[in-house]
């Protein structure tokens, strides 16, 4: 026949509570959840530039420009990469006529 003594009781009980505050220790320091940028804006003319006010990643202006000469290929034109608050900014030599297509790369 088996028994359990007091003090066998006492370390299981405290080895769970060791494995309990382990856990909670893990989802304690684990980093916060990141996000997308999001709430971009996108301004265009001699510069292009786009602003992120909401998440916690990067944003950059990426943008196809038309060429002044239209028998060369489109001209690709990328901003930094800007955390969130802060602009990204790209130079735009032919104006705003000439802006095929613009849009945020944003990453987490």
């Amino acid at each position: 026949m088996f028994t359990k003594s007091p003090s066998r009781k006492r370390s299981v009980i405290g080895a769970a509570a060791v494995a309990a505050a382990a856990a909670g220790m893990m989802l304690a320091t684990a980093p916060a959840a990141q996000a997308a940028p999001g709430n971009c804006t996108i301004s265009s003319g001699s510069s292009l530039s786009s602003l992120c006010t909401t998440g916690t990643g990067q944003h950059r202006i990426h943008a196809v420009l038309n060429p002044l000469d239209p028998r060369l290929p489109q001209r690709i034109v990328l901003g930094n990469w800007a955390p969130v608050g802060q602009p990204s900014v790209a130079s735009n030599p032919w104006g705003s006529g000439y802006v095929a297509s613009v849009w945020v790369d944003r990453i987490d």
